[in-house]
């Protein structure tokens, strides 16, 4: 599946949990093609594992709407090369963050966050 957007477990959590950010999201993941990074899923699982909610229908939701982008070395490489990068200037950035960012430069995705680790950061949608 070729997107324009890639949302990141922030911008699924604003969805799910139905805020006003998450609203924004409402045209997004209902009308157009959609993807998320398998780290996406990860991290989405741990948040529901530690809360003792049930995730099966939220990632059946999301298997239904959006492409679920692997790993690839290429990916990885990338990230580690961005995390270096942005830490000079953000030390909260993590791995994860710049996984999701490399997938979706990867991809020639829009990267649909709430995180503001991301602010400044080229082809970010932060919401």
């Amino acid at each position: 599946m070729s997107s324009n957007y890639l949302l990141d477990s922030s911008a699924w959590i604003e969805y799910f949990s139905g805020t006003t950010k998450g609203q924004k999201l409402i045209p997004l993941i209902e009308k157009q093609e959609v993807s998320t990074s398998i780290i996406a899923i990860a991290e989405l699982a741990d948040k529901f594992a530690r809360e003792n909610k049930e995730f099966d229908k939220v990632l059946e939701f999301i298997e239904s709407r959006a492409g679920i982008l692997p790993l690839t070395i290429g990916i990885t490489l990338s990230a580690a090369s961005l995390k270096k990068i942005i830490r000079q200037r953000n030390t909260k950035f993590g791995l994860a963050d710049a996984l999701h960012l490399a997938t979706a430069i990867e991809h020639e995705a829009i990267l649909v966050t709430s995180d503001h680790d991301f602010s400044g950061e080229r082809n970010v949608l932060l919401l």
